[in-house]
């Protein structure tokens, strides 16, 4: 599909919905993947088991007013979500605190044939995971 074309469409149908989220969450997780996540929150992830070369991050705030410094939700290789906070340090190299790490993947509905909505958040997170993996 022609994403460019789908962003500026005003109604999309259930494919088309889909496939724009299925392309905004591959973008998020192609770009840490490409440039790299702070050293810091690295650590942090490592410590908690996370394969960090394999996993992705679907969503990632960076200094976002009122919040922690760092602050978002990964998916690791053994199909667990995770929700994290933190502090890092300025050059984010280290962790100041570490304020929430939370198996959030009960929460998470992974379904390939919603009616109504076609596929879910997660199963298209779950497919851009295995996508990014093969290569």
């Amino acid at each position: 599909m022609d994403i460019e074309y789908l962003k500026k469409k005003r109604q999309l149908n259930v494919q088309e919905q889909n496939a724009l989220e299925k392309h905004r969450i591959y973008q998020e997780a192609s770009y840490w993947r490409k440039n790299g996540i702070p050293k810091g929150l690295t650590i942090a992830l490592e410590e908690k088991g996370v394969d960090t070369a394999k996993s992705i991050l679907l969503q990632y705030e960076q200094d976002f007013p009122g919040v922690s410094t760092d602050e978002g939700i990964i998916l690791t290789p053994d199909a667990r979500f995770y929700e994290f906070e933190m502090d890092l340090d300025e050059n984010r190299s280290k962790v100041i605190e570490l304020y929430l790490w939370d198996d959030v993947t009960s929460k998470v509905e992974i379904n390939e044939h919603k009616p109504g909505t076609g596929s879910t958040w997660g199963f298209l997170a779950l497919e851009v995971l295995h996508e990014l993996n093969r290569c």
